[in-house]
């Protein structure tokens, strides 16, 4: 049964963007030309990697889709995830329990593309930049693993998952053996009794922890 996710409270700024009249036109005009179906006849190039576009919070999917449109009009395959969460919540009319999908981290749309292609990523004026590494000027490159690890640990369909808004302790590496999660590795962060608390993250951007039984973990070797 699907749990209810907390989601702590994220500061972000709101990222000064073009919404402007030439923007939308150009999308629209994109629009009707582009394919039905995301990278139809496109193919995933070799070098394809993951990188981090920060824009306007709240508007994060449809500059996405955005992205996408124009990319795939110039014949560029493209692909994008942005963190969300499944919740329940109750309806206060009909007082049925539903549920949702809500952001899990606000500004941030994980980029799937050739590095060939960033400049038309980062040059947007809807886009406020492209994530480097700390002290650096070259755009940051998050291994596939590491995604992969991360969206598989933050999507799971059976423990509420929780942001982490400090750097995750790396304690005792472990795999989730059982569930869902099942092939997921994460770090122990505390015990409490019979359950332990993981957390997963993907460096310089954000982390996320939730409560698990201890008999669905085994060690790592380093």
């Amino acid at each position: 049964m699907m749990k209810e996710t907390n989601i702590q409270s994220q500061v972000t700024s709101t990222i000064a963007g073009d919404d402007g009249e030439a923007m939308a036109k150009s999308e629209e005009n994109a629009k009707k030309k582009v394919q039905e179906k995301p990278n139809e006849g496109l193919e995933k190039p070799c070098d394809a990697g993951w990188y981090v576009a920060v824009v306007r919070v709240n508007c994060e999917t449809r500059i996405a889709d955005s992205i996408r449109i124009h990319l795939n009009y110039d014949h560029v395959w493209f692909d994008y995830w942005i963190p969300k969460v499944k919740v329940v919540y109750v309806d206060k009319r009909s007082l049925k329990r539903k549920v949702k999908e809500k952001l899990f981290l606000s500004t941030f749309i994980f980029c799937n593309v050739s590095p060939s292609q960033l400049d038309k990523i980062r040059f947007r004026s809807d886009v406020y930049k492209m994530l480097t590494m700390p002290g650096q000027r070259k755009i940051y490159q998050i291994p596939d693993q590491v995604i992969a690890n991360y969206r598989h640990f933050v999507e799971n369909d059976e423990e509420p998952v929780t942001a982490a808004p400090v750097p995750l302790k790396k304690g005792i590496k472990v795999r989730v053996v059982a569930g869902s999660m099942k092939g997921v590795e994460a770090y122990v962060q505390s015990y409490n009794g019979k359950k332990a608390i993981i957390g997963s993250e993907i460096k310089y951007i954000s982390g996320a922890t939730l409560t698990i039984s201890r008999d669905l973990l085994e060690i790592v070797e380093s």
